[in-house]
């Protein structure tokens, strides 16, 4: 019968576990947008491959905070680090199945000719990985303010999501033989869309795990 740890240590070993799940997925999405830009299949091919082990640290980490909340009885602000932490996990694992998803856009669109988007796409890809990364900081850090800039920077990624949708509409008129081309990379940006807002509910229980506040669906600006 396998030893429990103090209550203190099984608290820092879910913290520790939701850092590197989250580390994985930052590795694995780098990877899928490298994919994207660079046109390279065999890292495409990495990223998904590798899911598996982001989806079994969510697992494992689920485990962790079911036993906590069943045998500890956890209270205020562990109590919220547990039911927080486990959204986090959950978000994170979402980010890591988009960069599958990204990966996926990135062979097929492999032997395609570019598209007029990829300057867009880029920028999408740069802001919504930031943000992701920033989000994991507010966690890590306990700093509310990074948390509240996460929030703010998701309208860039909604505004530049709705650019490339009509640049590659347009394209799709002016050139029928590319549709299929700009379908891929339509669904591709608005994959870094989803990756946006899965930061920003990170960053909505970074907040809620360190002030008992719930700013869900109204992440005031700073």
């Amino acid at each position: 019968m396998q030893t429990r740890l103090p209550f203190h240590q099984e608290l820092q070993r879910m913290h520790d576990h939701i850092l590197v799940m989250a580390a994985a997925t930052q590795e694995s999405l780098e990877k899928a947008i490298r994919a994207l830009t660079d046109r390279d299949i065999v890292i495409a091919e990495e990223v998904i491959d590798e899911d598996k082990i982001i989806n079994q640290l969510e697992c494992q980490i689920n485990e962790m905070a079911l036993q906590m909340l069943a045998l500890s009885q956890p209270v205020a602000r562990d109590l919220r680090f547990i039911i927080g932490g486990n959204w986090i996990a959950r978000n994170i694992e979402r980010v890591g199945d988009e960069a599958v998803n990204i990966a996926e856009r990135a062979i097929l669109l492999t032997n395609r000719p570019p598209l007029p988007s990829a300057d867009m796409l880029g920028r999408i890809a740069e802001v919504s990985l930031d943000m992701y990364k920033n989000a994991i900081k507010a966690f890590h850090g306990h700093d509310e303010k990074m948390a509240r800039y996460v929030c703010v920077s998701d309208e860039e990624v909604d505004e530049l999501d709705v650019l490339i949708l009509r640049k590659l509409i347009d394209h799709m008129i002016s050139d029928t033989p590319s549709a299929e081309s700009s379908v891929h990379a339509m669904l591709a940006s608005h994959c870094f869309e989803r990756v946006a807002d899965l930061a920003v509910n990170i960053s909505e229980n970074a907040i809620f795990i360190d002030k008992g506040e719930n700013i869900k669906h109204s992440c005031q600006k700073l």
